[in-house]
């Protein structure tokens, strides 16, 4: 570099100055380099960045991965459980609320467990006509003891989801008549009793 060139980049740098001997730094806004004391700004800044510590990573805001996965959750899944809640609720109120009879009540209770046992059914043969054309191994029985059927069933949701709606719900069905109505045990007074159970009763 000519005198005549150092000379021009010190002046056009004299008011940047060099932050170890203070003389102007030559091209100040590139190389910022240090006749004097051959200090380099951009090398100097270029080190300090790569020894700079990592930025850790943002805390997860739970209330918007807890948003997100609600968002993710497929809607037959919301489906079945309204449906869960909706059978739960209204055989809680009907077993709660009404003035039922010994007969009423076990009457009521087997017709819902026949209900829910008829829904499962329709839901069951619906998955096996859905499946059967793809896995030849399924038959009738499949769909009468469902076992395997319900395996095949959720690997191919949704488009198989009519069979655990109706699976969902025949279950709420059944477990909702036990336990909130109840009085299946009515049908064993009209056991015919032996004898001897007669003849006890009778002294």
């Amino acid at each position: 570099m000519s005198q005549a060139t150092a000379t021009q980049a010190a002046t056009s740098g004299a008011g940047v100055p060099c932050p170890r001997c203070q003389l102007p730094l030559i091209d100040p806004q590139g190389l910022g380099w240090c006749k004097a004391c051959g200090y380099c700004r951009s090398l100097a800044e270029s080190e300090k960045q790569a020894g700079a510590p990592a930025k850790a990573p943002a805390k997860p805001n739970t209330l918007t991965a807890t948003g997100s996965a609600l968002t993710q959750t497929p809607r037959w899944f919301w489906i079945a459980l309204l449906g869960v809640a909706f059978i739960a609720g209204a055989t809680f109120a009907g077993g709660h609320y009404l003035t039922l009879k010994p007969l009423e009540r076990a009457l009521l209770t087997t017709v819902q467990i026949g209900a829910g046992v008829i829904l499962m059914l329709v839901g069951q043969f619906l998955g096996l006509l859905r499946i059967a054309p793809e896995e030849s191994t399924l038959g009738f029985w499949d769909a009468i003891f469902p076992f395997r059927l319900y395996s095949l069933v959720f690997k191919r949701l949704p488009s198989t989801q009519t069979t655990v709606l109706l699976g969902a719900w025949g279950v709420a069905a059944i477990v909702s008549a036990a336990i909130f109505v109840g009085g299946l045990g009515h049908w064993f007074t009209y056991v015919p009793k032996s004898q001897a159970q007669k003849t006890q009763s009778a002294r």
